[in-house]
């Protein structure tokens, strides 16, 4: 006889919601964030608000929107099925249960901050939010616990240099997500007592296929595939992942990869952004993953051309000071972390580095006018 789930209907996924231990329907607590909306008057609850109303009274699906780090954002209507089996396969990865209490600090105009209210619903999660502005310790009391939560690297780098030990006591799984998590990263939760994973995924995917863990007794460089996703390869190089449990069983990425199987990959980079300097392949997402803790600036590698080369690295700094106030002390700094071949030719210095609504470097962006 068939193991019931313990999950809620998929009709009846997104009537109801659990709230700091207080369940109620979602149109009411729709109508509770309107009203701090029109309260506090922030970007955040604006988002939450919207999403609680897509979900609770559309019946088409999300709508949500790419990130924009290679093109234009693109819309898009997510089924509520997926929704749902998006949100199992999660709960399955990391052995959720009806009742856990997670924490919600993303904001709510991208799929990963969409999706924590998702798993709120469909999962029966007791769910606490807060903006994801400022500090996440600074917006929790002491004594709050929590099964789960989703960041990005920023908000886990800032919470273990505030206080470190008040991570490891409030939280139990953190999910890193939105962009590659740098190797100083990985040396800062090697030791933490909490489990720290890397996701991959996309809106197209509805978060994430594969996790990597970063810390514990057997952390990982590698990808492996959750649920019944698994991958392929494209003629580019470029990572092909399968999704049953979707409505659109198959997505192209642009992203390079090495494929150790179909369940197991190591991401090396972003097909456009690979740079082809003197026959060699250099990842420039590889470099900033050694330069994230060492160079004091916002920065990034690009290509340029070279008449000898074909293509040069290009690093790309966000700076105050002059160019001729900071490159020394930054080629001092790369040169002692990136092999000679990898060292940029030229170091641009720039006010302000474009960034794509949700926060991604648009890399080749030139000055922005003050």
């Amino acid at each position: 006889m068939p193991r019931s789930s313990p999950y809620r209907p998929i009709a009846s996924a997104f009537e109801r919601i659990t709230v700091d231990g207080r369940e109620m329907s979602g149109f009411d607590y729709c109508c509770i964030v309107d009203k701090l909306r029109e309260q506090r008057r922030t970007e955040w609850y604006r988002e939450v608000h919207d999403t609680l109303l897509n979900l609770v009274l559309r019946r088409g699906g999300l709508r949500a929107t790419t990130s924009g780090t290679t093109g234009p954002p693109k819309r898009y209507t997510i089924p509520r099925r997926d929704l749902v089996m998006s949100a199992r396969l999660t709960a399955e990865a990391f052995h959720l249960k009806p009742g856990d209490r997670v924490l919600h600090c993303l904001p709510c105009d991208f799929i990963a901050g969409k999706m924590m209210l998702v798993r709120a619903f469909a999962l029966g999660l007791n769910i606490h939010l807060i903006d994801p502005r400022g500090s996440v310790l600074d917006n929790l009391k002491v004594n709050d616990r929590f099964r789960f939560t989703a960041m990005v690297p920023l908000q886990l780098h800032r919470a273990i240099q505030e206080d470190r030990a008040r991570v490891e006591q409030q939280f139990d799984i953190i999910l890193l997500g939105g962009g590659p998590v740098s190797e100083a990263m990985v040396g800062d939760v090697r030791d933490l007592d909490a489990q720290v994973f890397q996701s991959y995924g996309s809106t197209e995917t509805v978060t994430h296929v594969a996790l990597r863990r970063l810390n514990g007794s057997a952390p990982d460089d590698r990808f492996t595939a959750i649920g019944e996703c698994h991958f392929g390869r494209d003629p580019r190089g470029c990572l092909v992942v399968y999704t049953p449990h979707l409505s659109v069983k198959q997505h192209v990425t642009n992203d390079l990869v090495e494929l150790i199987d179909d369940r197991h990959f190591r991401w090396l980079g972003r097909y456009d952004n690979v740079i082809l300097s003197g026959g060699k392949k250099i990842f420039p997402e590889q470099l900033e993953a050694r330069t994230a803790g060492l160079i004091p600036y916002p920065h990034y590698f690009s290509a340029i051309p070279d008449p000898v080369l074909g293509q040069a690295v290009l690093l790309v700094l966000e700076a105050e000071l002059s160019q001729d106030q900071v490159v020394p002390e930054v080629m001092e700094k790369v040169m002692g972390v990136l092999h000679p071949h990898e060292w940029p030719r030229r170091v641009q210095a720039l006010r302000r580095i474009r960034r794509t609504d949700s926060g991604k470097v648009i890399r080749d962006s030139g000055p922005i006018p003050d």
